[in-house]
């Protein structure tokens, strides 16, 4: 840990998130003087050694409050949670937009943005939003680091929980479109973190995945196979045709026109769809695999 660390406050926006968190503990880690922002106080013990501000995002004015001190660095990992166009332009955007401006006002040099892979073929609301901030931030003149990671080891969880439960997995089409090599939200933290003080950072986007390696660069129907053999189960998949899909993605479309809950589950399941036909490989980072993740924490336990 060096001095400049510790003489170094970064603050984290969007910090109860997934990625948020392993950032605010990275931050720590590595001896920053570490504020995590938060909308409310609902037990901060992954905020260990980092301070824990309270504030809205979305509210202008609650942002320049919290720049009331002096902020070196912020990191951004906002990303919206429920999926309508409406929330995406929302939180990807205009709260990113607030916490920029209010981080401009206040003479902050530098500014780190977790965005994502699929900006570079957009065709969602998702996609569009952080478009629209990544222009936002590189044209504000505050030294700038974007990061567009490739998949997070959580997209798999769900599928995970139901192979373990003895149900069968299910892919769209072949399962093999596209290939990904998902990265550990340990690794992209330490990317993230490690840039602050890196001047190779500025000013520049990278496009982030996880280790190139076999059993870490995979179709999704290969990430299913891997599942099933680290739980202990015999591979049962299904295969959904891709027009079976793309026709209830139109049709919970249509519905959700009348119904909130139905219009998000919409935009859900056009999203999944996107990340299993488009190709997500990205240049390699860090050192934690899909598979020691999957063992690691689904992995059948030896008996006592």
């Amino acid at each position: 840990m060096n001095n400049v660390n510790r003489t170094t406050t970064v603050l984290i926006v969007g910090a109860t998130g997934y990625i948020g968190q392993a950032v605010v503990a990275e931050a720590v880690r590595q001896g920053y003087n570490v504020i995590a922002v938060a909308r409310s106080k609902k037990g901060d013990s992954q905020f260990a050694g980092a301070e824990l501000v309270l504030a809205d995002v979305s509210d202008p004015a609650s942002m320049a409050k919290v720049f009331d001190r002096k902020i070196d660095v912020v990191i951004s990992c906002l990303a919206c949670r429920s999926g309508l166009p409406k929330d995406f332009d929302d939180i990807d955007y205009k709260a990113t937009l607030n916490v920029l401006n209010a981080a401009l006002a206040a003479g902050t040099k530098k500014f780190i943005l977790l965005s994502a892979i699929c900006v570079r073929k957009p065709e969602l609301p998702l996609q569009l939003a952080k478009l629209k901030m990544e222009d936002e931030l590189m044209r504000s003149g505050i030294d700038y680091t974007i990061v567009r990671p490739t998949a997070y080891f959580w997209v798999f969880d769900a599928q995970t929980r139901r192979i373990a439960a003895g149900k069968p997995g299910f892919v769209v089409g072949s399962g093999d479109q596209a290939r990904h090599n998902p990265i550990a939200r340990e690794d992209l933290a330490e990317f993230m973190v490690s840039g602050i003080g890196n001047s190779e950072h500025r000013n520049r986007i990278f496009i982030l995945g996880g280790p190139e390696v076999p059993e870490n660069i995979l179709s999704h129907r290969e990430s299913l196979e891997m599942i099933f053999d680290v739980v202990g189960k015999e591979p049962r998949i299904i295969s959904i045709p891709d027009w079976a899909y793309t026709a209830l993605v139109r049709i919970t479309w249509f519905i959700g026109l009348f119904t909130r809950r139905v219009a998000v589950f919409s935009a859900w399941l056009n999203v999944v769809h996107y990340y299993l036909v488009n190709d997500m490989r990205a240049p390699g980072y860090g050192t934690i695999t899909l598979r020691q993740y999957l063992t690691e924490t689904y992995g059948k336990k030896p008996a006592a």
